[in-house]
């Protein structure tokens, strides 16, 4: 498949052109070939104040949660990491679930595709994974409190032209099958607009309203790290799983679960 019919080429100028004023002033970098964009936008971060913006054609180590890879071939999807200042109060844990949200509002919106997403960081469609999401506090060096704050994102587009690793074959998936035009210096900018705008409307965090709702495991039995089984049924307003466990609340603010009978 040429993957080039699909994707248009992406430019600082064309994705600054179309960011809100919210992210200004902001510095953009397409690069063709990193390790990783998270890597170079903590580096950029580290003692600033400004915006940042990487954006890349290929990952060769792109990152994903708990040190897993994120496959990040040429052509094929959309890595990106957006780099800001965090001085509020809210936990900036809120930043994947605000994440997910807008990815998934930008792919409805400009698609008509409808993603849900598996607590935190993954989205789905057909039960296979098509984004990941991996955020990062950075330490301020004075103050030893969280200075920065960096989400990365890494959405597949369509499939790889020689398909995904053998390890992935049953778990990766990709938003369109190449027939649909995505301009990719656009969506690049309404995710992070996106993002922009749910920050503008805090405290009010009505956004997690959609989360909830796109969240496929509310309900379902899942298995945890350590092969304990619950049915989450509630997410916190600070994007922890709620379950009960002897008429009692127990709270699970971070970790990894898998959906049992779920093969994916």
């Amino acid at each position: 498949m040429d993957t080039s019919s699909t994707t248009d080429h992406l430019t600082c100028v064309g994705i600054q052109s179309e960011l809100s004023d919210f992210w200004d002033p902001i510095q953009v970098h397409v690069l063709e070939q990193v390790t990783s964009t998270n890597i170079l936008a903590k580096q950029a971060i580290a003692g600033d104040v400004r915006n940042y913006l990487f954006v890349a054609e290929s990952q060769t180590s792109g990152r994903g949660r708990r040190g897993r890879s994120f496959y990040s071939p040429k052509g094929a999807g959309l890595y990106f990491s957006l780099a800001f200042p965090w001085d509020r109060e809210e936990t900036p844990v809120l930043v994947t679930t605000m994440a997910a949200v807008a990815v998934c509002r930008v792919l409805e919106r400009e698609l008509g595709v409808d993603a849900s997403i598996k607590w935190v960081n993954d989205l789905l469609i057909d039960g296979r994974k098509i984004c990941g999401i991996l955020t990062e506090a950075v330490m301020d060096r004075e103050t030893s409190h969280v200075g920065s704050v960096v989400v990365g994102i890494g959405l597949n587009l369509v499939q790889p032209d020689d398909g995904y690793p053998k390890e992935i074959q049953e778990i990766a998936g990709a938003v369109t099958d190449g027939t649909i035009a995505v301009n990719r210096n656009q969506m690049v900018a309404q995710i992070i607009n996106e993002i922009g705008a749910i920050i503008e409307e805090f405290p009010d965090r009505g956004y997690l309203d959609e989360y909830r709702r796109r969240c496929l495991i509310l309900g379902r039995e899942v298995e945890l790290d350590s092969g304990k089984r619950i049915i989450p049924l509630e997410i916190t307003d600070d994007g922890a799983l709620l379950y009960r466990e002897d008429g009692e609340w127990v709270v699970i603010d971070s970790g990894e679960i898998s959906v049992v009978g779920f093969s994916r």
